[in-house]
């Protein structure tokens, strides 16, 4: 039964799609909870779940759980799945005689899942399984995806008026937009629509450099500074995307989709179109990734991609007289993009901001901005972002009670887990030794015993847990932050943070090799006090979520060489002490030791995994890696054999 109370003070905002689902809680207008699901389930994006899990947490925090919920959001308007996209799919079908005969059954399934009434039965259904039903399910509404993106840049960025771009795979059909917003409201000026897909178009090319797609688009961009001009892989890339070489009022681009989705498959790889595989070659595998023609590759793309939205993005910034940009969509998350856009745009552009979770893990923030902008408030300044730390928070006693009853996992990802567990505890077992043991329950618990005694051993208290952290930080060691609030969207911004110092280079290999297992040419970001970011980045915009690139200066190159990339970039975090005082001390103290006001950060958490929620996943990361020091709020663990 749906039901409708407009005294009730709680709105909650979905993303139900099949990857990176969330669940958003507002108070009025006020952001109180953005939680993703693999957060808690532990498994990456949660591909094809329900954010139960997410929403579960967001009830948690209201008084009476889903009988205090005002309205339930989604930033999806599945009205159209009914109409417009099959319509369109029509058409695609007339227009694209190519377009491989599977497909129809894909498109079957899809118009099935999207279909409006489907949707509303799923949400009620997966509710009621989880017990959260007491009495009615709140009123479900839809907001257009687009819409919903634009309003999130927007809204939350620090500009009454902006020019908002929207750019992502796809939407009900729109993949890219362009909105003039001003305070509250925002008026589309242009969109462009499938098979134009530049999101669709980069994760071809993610997928074809060895990377996972809807994932791994972030590992492309980072392989293409490795990568050098060159011009036949250029040409063939702009087989696929045409658009001028000249920026002006008219820059458009159009996307050839039969190289990308909308012709006949492979047959050795059917993953890719023939026409693709014709043009680029075999695709890499994960180990093949860092070859040079797959650096080269990723080169070709990125530089093209940056052009291409560039120019659109100038085009609409001139015509519009706009002095400031926001930035939002899964290809906002694409921060050599963003940096290229204001490196190349400042003679027209005062700023440039971008959503933190500016991913479809966003959307449901959106759609209740969307409700709350209809029903509750038009006042903007009532919708402000004051951080990104909208997860769980766990007290020094309910940290104390985690460590008291830890399980150490047997499921550890791979051999080198098991190897960095046995020097953890100082096991005398080999690595295969003890992935042996983990397979057979009752001799394992004598691991489990090691673990516990160890925590009860090394477990302290510490009364300056900044102090300490700076200086071990300053002598080399790695050290997990674990604090506060945990962050929302994609980034450690320093309360799920490994953290390590900048200033040897060093560090980034070790960190990449023995903590986050993963390839060594990967970049770090650092984590910068905002006061400073003027001499160590050249012409820098304000970044608070660690989401644009900008060329360092050559003192950085001096003092923090761990940080720079190959292409002398970085995709720093602009701290300052009112998003996050404890972290920002924490960096001040290590200025104050080394001179350096920044550190080396990535997320907490190893490749392919969640960044971590709990202390007991910090404890387990803390146990499977070459991590040296772990910071649970204000206890601390440190190994007695640090490497």
């Amino acid at each position: 039964m749906i039901s409708t109370n407009l005294e009730k003070e709680y709105i909650l905002g979905l993303d139900i799609d099949r990857i990176n689902c969330s669940a958003t809680l507002f108070k009025q207008s006020r952001v109180i909870a953005h939680v993703e699901e693999e957060r808690f389930i532990r498994i990456k994006r949660a591909p094809n779940r329900f954010p139960i899990n997410a929403i579960k947490y967001c009830l948690s925090l209201v008084p009476e759980g889903l009988n205090s919920i005002a309205a339930i959001n989604l930033g999806f308007d599945h009205e159209m799945f009914t109409y417009e996209v099959p319509m369109y799919f029509l058409e695609e079908w007339s227009k694209y005689p190519s377009k491989p005969p599977e497909a129809i059954n894909f498109e079957k399934k899809y118009l099935n899942q999207k279909h409006p009434r489907l949707i509303r039965d799923l949400i009620v259904d997966e509710l009621s399984k989880a017990g959260l039903v007491n009495v009615d399910v709140p009123p479900i509404y839809e907001y257009t995806h687009h819409y919903c993106h634009a309003l999130c840049a927007h809204i939350t960025s620090p500009f009454d008026k902006s020019l908002g771009i929207v750019v992502d795979g796809n939407s009900e059909l729109d993949t890219y937009s362009v909105w003039d917003c001003d305070n509250t409201r925002l008026t589309k000026l242009f969109s462009k629509q499938l098979p134009h897909s530049l999101g669709w178009l980069y994760r071809t090319f993610t997928e074809f450099c060895g990377f996972e797609p809807n994932g791994g688009e972030g590992q492309l961009m980072g392989l293409a500074p490795y990568g050098k001009p060159n011009p036949e892989l250029t040409e063939n890339v702009k087989q696929l995307i045409d658009y001028p070489q000249t920026f002006d009022n008219n820059f458009d681009f159009d996307l050839d989709a039969t190289f990308i989705y909308l012709s006949e498959r492979d047959k050795a790889y059917p993953k890719f179109t023939k026409k693709f595989i014709e043009l680029f070659g075999e695709p890499a595998t994960p180990e093949s990734s860092f070859e040079t023609y797959y650096q080269n590759v990723a080169y070709a793309i990125q530089d093209v991609f940056e052009e291409v939205l560039l120019g659109m993005a100038r085009r609409f910034i001139i015509q519009t007289g706009h002095h400031f940009l926001t930035l939002s969509g899964g290809v906002a998350l694409n921060c050599k993009v963003n940096g290229h856009i204001w490196k190349e745009s400042q003679d027209i552009l005062d700023d440039v901001y971008i959503f933190p979770m500016s991913g479809d893990d966003g959307i449901g923030y959106g759609a209740n901005l969307a409700h709350a902008v209809e029903n509750i408030t038009t006042d903007r300044n009532s919708y402000r972002l004051e951080s990104a730390f909208l997860g769980p928070t766990y007290s020094d006693e309910q940290i104390a009670s985690f460590c008291s009853s830890f399980t150490l996992r047997d499921d550890f990802g791979d051999l080198k887990q098991f190897e960095s567990l046995t020097k953890s505890l100082s096991l005398e077992l080999q690595a295969t030794e003890l992935e042996a043991v983990s397979n057979n329950p009752s001799s394992y618990q004598d691991i489990q015993e090691y673990a516990l005694s160890f925590l009860e051993n090394n477990l302290k208290f510490e009364n300056n847990v900044t102090n300490y952290a700076a200086q071990q930080l300053a002598d080399g060691k790695v050290v997990a932050w674990f604090q506060g609030a945990m962050e929302a969207g994609p980034r450690a911004l320093g309360n799920r943070s490994i953290l390590a110092d900048p200033r040897d280079v060093r560090n980034r290999d070790r960190v990449n090799e023995k903590v986050k297992f993963r390839e060594l040419w990967r970049p770090f970001c650092p984590s910068v006090l905002a006061d400073k970011s003027d001499e160590y980045f050249i012409t820098p915009t304000q970044c608070p979520y660690m989401i644009n690139t900008f060329r360092v200066s050559k003192q950085t190159e001096l003092v923090a060489p761990a940080i720079v990339h190959v292409d002398g970039t970085a995709r720093p975090q602009f701290v300052t002490q009112s998003a996050n005082r404890k972290y920002y001390q924490l960096i001040q103290e290590f200025f104050l030791i080394t001179g350096v006001p920044m550190l080396l950060n990535t997320s907490m958490n190893i490749k392919g995994e969640p960044i971590c929620c709990t202390p007991d996943d910090a404890l387990q990361l803390f146990f499977a890696t070459d991590i040296d020091v772990l910071v649970l709020g204000n206890s601390i663990l440190e190994k007695q054999a640090a490497s």
